[in-house]
C-alpha cells in the first residue's frame, strides 16, 4: 500500500525533506514506517515527537491502510 508522510520543523530538517512517499505492507502500523532508511535521522528523537494519521493524532501502533497521511511531528514550543 502507498502511504504519504508528512514531515514538520525539525524532522523535515533532519529528513531533508517535507514530504515522502513510502510503500508499506498490508497490516503495516505508523511504527513500521520508521524502518525507511530515509527517515533514520528521526530515530535519536522519536520519544518526544508525536503522529498524526489522516489529520488526527494517533499512536504509534495505528493500523495503516492504502493511501493514509501519516504526519510526523515534533515538540512545540512557543511563548
Amino acid at each position: 500500500m502507498k502511504v504519504r508522510v508528512l514531515l514538520f520543523s525539525v524532522a523535515r530538517r533532519l529528513v531533508g525533506s517535507a514530504e515522502l512517499r513510502l510503500e508499506a505492507p498490508a497490516g503495516a502500523r505508523v511504527r513500521d514506517l520508521l524502518g525507511d532508511p530515509r527517515l533514520a535521522p528521526l530515530a535519536p528523537h522519536l520519544p518526544s515527537m508525536r503522529f498524526a494519521l489522516n489529520e488526527e493524532f494517533a499512536p504509534a501502533d495505528s493500523a495503516l491502510q492504502d493511501g493514509d497521511v501519516v504526519a510526523v511531528i515534533p515538540p512545540v514550543s512557543g511563548g
